[in-house]
């Protein structure tokens, strides 16, 4: 069962540079507040959990065709109950909608905190507040195929290479229809790796 506990104590750990403390403060603020809001019936306003997903080499990064919201995107969604924890509920939906398992955190706990409104085609869901972390696989893009849902009928790897030797990365070879955020996080997430280096510091 997911808990405010464990959300807020992820939240609180989070040690990405690319996580503002004020960012961090509104969504322990939100849970504090609406402790409901830590699920879809929590009211129009609510956490979601998602992983910016890369490969080994971290050479290309995952995306999906989001069949409802009609954009390329990463994967993830609502929290659900049984998931114990956020992260564990990123890695659930990457399993749903990719077809990946026994992934590898680049960073450890969220990369990311990102605030998003939502079209009327998502319904009662009018802001997401999601928590985003950066997961690897531990194989090459070229030997790591993903697989689809139906709610994301089509995924591919995305090139992302560096930039003149790095640390900044290319986002020249994302498709047309990618959200128009992605960009942005991509840049983020390059100075993260940079800042904490490849390795990655677990898997579940």
């Amino acid at each position: 069962m997911t808990s405010i506990r464990a959300a807020a104590a992820e939240l609180s750990a989070a040690s990405s540079p690319a996580i503002r403390d004020a960012d961090r403060a509104r969504y322990l603020d939100l849970l504090e507040q609406n402790p409901r809001a830590l699920h879809r019936d929590g009211g129009p306003i609510h956490l979601t959990a998602s992983a910016v997903v890369v490969d080994a080499p971290i050479e290309h990064v995952a995306l999906l065709w989001h069949a409802k919201g009609q954009f390329w995107v990463q994967p993830g969604g609502h929290i659900e109950p049984a998931d114990p924890d956020l992260e564990s509920s990123a890695r659930r939906e990457v399993a749903e909608e990719l077809g990946l398992r026994d992934l590898l955190a680049v960073v450890r706990g969220p990369a990311l905190l990102h605030r998003h409104w939502l079209s009327a085609a998502f319904g009662a869901c009018r802001e997401h507040w999601d928590v985003q972390f950066l997961l690897r696989t531990p194989h090459a893009a070229a030997q790591q195929p993903l697989g689809v849902s139906t709610e994301a009928p089509v995924a591919r790897w995305m090139p992302w290479p560096l930039i003149s030797g790095g640390p900044a990365r290319s986002t020249a070879h994302l498709p047309d229809g990618t959200v128009a955020d992605m960009p942005g996080k991509l840049d983020l997430l390059a100075g993260v790796i940079a800042e904490h280096g490849a390795g990655p510091t677990h898997s579940s």
